[in-house]
């Protein structure tokens, strides 16, 4: 089968989860298919040009030019306010040319278009391949086809309904019936909300948890950690700074902590300057530790625990599959697609982020456990971690895709 993946940003670029995902998948699937990766480019860019490559593998990645002021990115631009706002209203208008675009799904006769990341290029990758004849299964992360934002959070709070602004850029995305398509969505969370909201309401729909990953991508002497490996017991934070993450949360609850001196906050990851400084102002403690980016087996070789704080309602964070791979349990938020992963598989344990204290009260009730015994009793405390399918070859995750591939190419 000649496949089409669609992933607006990719490898070399700089990676988010989606982009992971769409790796993990080009790579997976080129094993067996004729496969073929559209992103986006933009001139002068070093690291994507428009044009054509080979990356490590083989695979043939081909990028369109990008009519507007930088590429998308995973995570939050540094850009200003009203230069952002120009970027997604020129997104919204189309910065990638329609015709350009069908006349390279129409030279290269493909069988499926599988997009697994591509809001930006919304509507017109779905006008480009109704003109093609090309069939569609769309793949979703986040909530990018309601929200230029892609999370549905505004001001410190969930939005259950996209708010004016974002109604008339999402316009033409937001009328999709999906009658003609095939949808994946990776919680049952994510495909409610798109469904409470109308869109895409007459699609072929299935949910896949993002269990997608190799057992090669992680670290083999990680796998199933039994022991601690910090000298005090060690929180452990991996992603964004954004606000809408829940460090701020995070950092707070470890902090009111009547004993947090005898343990440990670690954070990795990046976000906007301002948010970091703020954040590193509310933690004037020698006991939380900024790391910045870093490789996640950095987190999971030292974190007798790790919290996921989101306040939004997060579609599937690829860290509840992750560290209990890596045998350590989770602390997360009951929002989104989280509990779907915490409650099915019992790995961890889940709070109201909106009940005052609850997160401390848990991560509390952790330090009272202490960090030998914590160890000791996990799979008392955790039964869901010992035999935890995590990995695309204990899920069977490919062979789930490409069963639900092959019948979206025949619909």
């Amino acid at each position: 089968m000649k496949i089409c993946i669609v992933s607006q940003t990719f490898a070399p670029q700089e990676e988010g989860g989606a982009e992971i995902s769409a790796r993990l998948g080009a790579m997976e699937l080129g094993q067996r298919h004729d496969v073929t990766v559209l992103a986006l480019g933009k001139e002068g860019d070093a690291i994507a040009p428009p044009g054509e490559s080979r990356l490590q593998g083989g695979i043939r990645v081909v990028r369109l030019p990008w009519n507007n002021s930088y590429l998308p990115l995973p995570r939050k631009s540094s850009a200003g306010l009203l230069r952002r706002a120009s970027w997604h209203l020129r997104t919204a208008f189309g910065a990638i040319c329609p015709e350009q675009l069908t006349q390279f799904l129409v030279k290269e006769k493909f069988d499926l278009i599988y997009a697994q990341n591509s809001a930006y290029m919304q509507p017109a990758l779905f006008i480009a391949a109704r003109t093609a004849k090309i069939p569609i299964c769309l793949h979703l992360r986040d909530y990018g086809l309601l929200c230029p934002k892609t999370s549905m959070f505004r001001n410190g709070d969930n939005c259950k309904r996209p708010c004016l602004d974002c109604s008339l850029l999402k316009r033409r995305t937001r009328e999709l019936t999906g009658s003609d398509m095939t949808v994946i969505a990776v919680s049952d969370a994510l495909r409610e909300r798109f469904l409470s909201n109308g869109v895409l309401q007459d699609a072929d729909w299935h949910v896949m948890h993002n269990t997608n990953a190799t057992e090669s991508s992680f670290e083999t002497a990680l796998m199933g950690r039994q022991a601690p490996a910090a000298p005090v017991f060690t929180f452990g934070y991996l992603g964004s700074l954004a606000d809408e993450k829940g460090v701020k949360d995070l950092i707070n609850a470890f902090l009111s902590l009547p004993n947090h001196n005898e343990a440990r906050l670690i954070i990795a990851g990046r976000g906007r300057q301002r948010d970091l400084e703020k954040l590193k102002q509310l933690s004037q403690d020698a006991s939380v530790d900024f790391k910045g980016f870093v490789r996640p087996e950095e987190i999971y070789r030292v974190a007798d625990v790790v919290i996921v704080p989101s306040r939004w309602h997060e579609p599937q964070s690829r860290i509840l599959v992750e560290a209990p791979i890596y045998g350590i349990p989770v602390i997360g938020t009951a929002r989104g697609g989280t509990t779907e992963i915490i409650r099915k598989h019992q790995t961890g344990w889940f709070y109201d982020p909106d009940k005052p204290n609850a997160l401390s009260e848990l991560m509390a009730n952790a330090l009272s456990i202490g960090q030998r015994q914590w160890w000791e009793k996990r799979d008392e405390i955790f039964p869901g971690l010992a035999n935890f399918k995590g990995t695309a070859e204990q899920s069977g995750y490919y062979g789930q895709l490409e069963t639900i591939l092959v019948a979206a190419a025949t619909r």
